[in-house]
């Protein structure tokens, strides 16, 4: 395990100091779960802020030899790979959430398990969480504010690509939101996809329309087409590139398909997730006040 000094403490506090101890935590909130990979929050020390702690296992042999084919038996795992991800976006001054720590637990050096470590950004929301809770009227947005979030954005992901830096999974629930002291947006970034073989140099042509169009079919059950649009003429305004946008949108209209199912699957997991954690606070609330006192026959309450 390699945890970042600055916060060996607040790790040590929040029994996240071992590898035995990540792997091994249960309690806290999950923030996401899949078949290899799981997120779970955990509040930070004295009203600090938390961690949210990303495990990916690999229990079966096959995986552990596919894992090690890919370069895990003597270079990084997928946690390692991600936290030089984080470091290298915030020293090119992209928003990026803050890595603190990664490890990994092995069998005769082949990985069975890994972990990356990330801080919490206080008062932040991924967009598919924040874009639902506008759908259902807990969120107000006019049209002023929607048009200075897409623009916000398109400015970022525009920053992102000038700089040709490959998210390589740019959808909406890998954005952060939240708004600062004056009510202006930001952004970060995370679950940046580790690059095999050399993907800096032998990504797809024109790869930046590839994450553009992750960003669409997030987009798709919650923008209309006209916003969509104004999100790209912002973007390709940023990185003055030639203003060809038919062309461009039909061809970003046309890669989207591929992930549109795959993203409402995950929009109706994050609604299951949230409605879990939802429950379960208020179960830990109400066993915080522990049961109401004891009414007698005959005495009003």
């Amino acid at each position: 395990m390699r945890i970042d000094p600055a916060y060996a403490a607040a790790l040590r506090a929040c029994g996240l100091d071992s590898v035995e101890a990540v792997l091994t935590r249960t309690s806290g909130r999950v923030a996401a779960w899949s078949r290899s990979t799981e997120t779970l929050y955990v509040p930070g020390p004295q009203d600090a802020p938390g961690f949210f702690v990303k495990r990916y296992y690999y229990p079966g042999w096959g995986q552990r030899l596919r894992g090690a084919l890919r370069g895990t038996f003597f270079g990084r795992h997928r946690g390692w790979a991600e936290f030089c991800l984080l470091n290298e976006m915030r020293r090119l001054g992209l928003p990026a959430v803050r890595p603190v720590a990664y490890g990994a637990r092995r069998s005769a050096h082949f990985l069975t398990a890994g972990f990356l470590i990330t801080e919490e950004v206080p008062e932040a929301c991924d967009l598919t969480t924040f874009a639902r809770r506008v759908r259902s009227g807990r969120i107000r947005l006019d049209g002023q504010q929607r048009r200075a979030l897409a623009r916000e954005l398109a400015r970022r992901v525009a920053d992102l690509h000038a700089l040709r830096f490959a998210h390589g999974q740019l959808f909406w629930r890998n954005i952060l939101l939240r708004f600062g002291p004056a009510g202006d947006p930001e952004f970060f970034f995370l679950d940046v996809r580790p690059r095999r073989g050399g993907r800096r140099l032998r990504r797809l042509p024109r790869w930046w329309l590839h994450e553009l169009a992750q960003l669409a079919a997030s987009a798709a059950p919650f923008a209309t087409r006209t916003e969509q649009v104004r999100f790209l003429v912002e973007y390709f305004g940023a990185r003055k590139l030639p203003p060809d946008f038919k062309r461009y949108i039909h061809e970003i209209a046309r890669l989207a398909k591929r992930w549109e199912q795959h993203e409402q699957q995950r929009i109706r997991m994050s609604e299951r997730f949230e409605e879990w954690n939802r429950q379960l606070g208020a179960e830990e609330d109400a066993a915080l006040l522990g049961p109401g006192p004891a009414l007698r026959p005959g005495v009003p309450s």
